[in-house]
């Protein structure tokens, strides 16, 4: 019996395997949780961007990237950014970043292109009962990414694929598209509870959590290099006026790489 199948069929009961969603909860639930309608949806899809060399290996410029299996030189993109982290730790330093540092899809600067680098932020109020959809654009074959959120655990109320036959690759569109027509299946019937969850490849995963826990979290793909080329964002609960002072006289600190001079 295999937990959570690469074929991320999930709708129907099985004997060689079952998906996350088809467990049950041994706790009570939150019934914010079980409510038709979060307060706050969001729609996460992730993939790699791909680099021709001479894009990267330019005189006077240093890009991270990964050099994949195959030979191909990638970046992870959240919602088209990838991640990159700030130069101060923002629950004792906010005042110390920029703000042009923080960035989300409907806040991209202006000078973003294809591999937009930034602080991917999202920004969440206290207590609300939140939504994620993850969109699995990467697409590889026998790949499935784990998410984990710092901070929560939350209810895993839906996975799979797309039920259009018709449709090859899910993206953000047709997820988007799926969900209007009511084709994203949810189940409250005591939903279990991770803290981390696969992906299955060209697939969607749901899972909700209450807010109720500020601060500033990392979200993040659990494997090492896809997290060291950006595919994570910051899930920010609350305001500062939520958090405790920070005490007197905490160490302070700054970016531990200095400023890269070409000659």
């Amino acid at each position: 019996m295999v937990l959570n199948p690469l074929d991320a069929i999930c709708n129907r009961p099985r004997k060689d395997a079952v998906c996350v969603s088809q467990l049950r909860n041994a706790r009570k639930v939150d019934e914010g949780i079980l409510e038709e309608r979060p307060d706050v949806k969001i729609f996460l899809p992730f993939r790699f961007l791909f680099y021709r060399p001479e894009q990267l290996f330019r005189p006077h410029t240093y890009n991270k990237f990964l050099a994949a299996v195959g030979g191909d030189h990638v970046i992870s993109l959240i919602d088209e950014i990838s991640f990159e982290f700030p130069p101060s730790p923002p629950l004792s330093q906010i005042h110390d970043i920029p703000q042009e540092q923080f960035c989300n899809g409907d806040n991209r600067p202006a000078e973003c292109g294809n591999n937009c680098m930034c602080t991917h932020q999202v920004d969440i109020p206290l207590n609300a009962v939140v939504e994620v959809v993850l969109v699995d654009e990467v697409q590889s074959p026998n790949l499935s990414h784990p998410f984990h959120l710092h901070g929560y655990a939350f209810n895993v109320v839906g996975i799979g694929r797309s039920p259009d036959q018709n449709v090859k690759k899910i993206n953000l569109k047709h997820a988007l598209d799926l969900d209007r027509r009511g084709l994203l299946h949810r189940h409250f019937n005591l939903p279990p509870a991770k803290d981390t969850i696969a992906v299955p490849n060209n697939g969607y995963v749901i899972f909700r959590f209450r807010a109720d826990n500020p601060g500033y979290w990392l979200f993040h793909c659990h494997f090492l290099f896809h997290i060291l080329i950006g595919m994570n964002l910051i899930i920010h609960v609350g305001t500062q006026a939520d958090l405790p002072p920070v005490p007197h006289n905490f160490p302070k600190c700054g970016n531990h790489l200095p400023p890269i001079s070409f000659h």
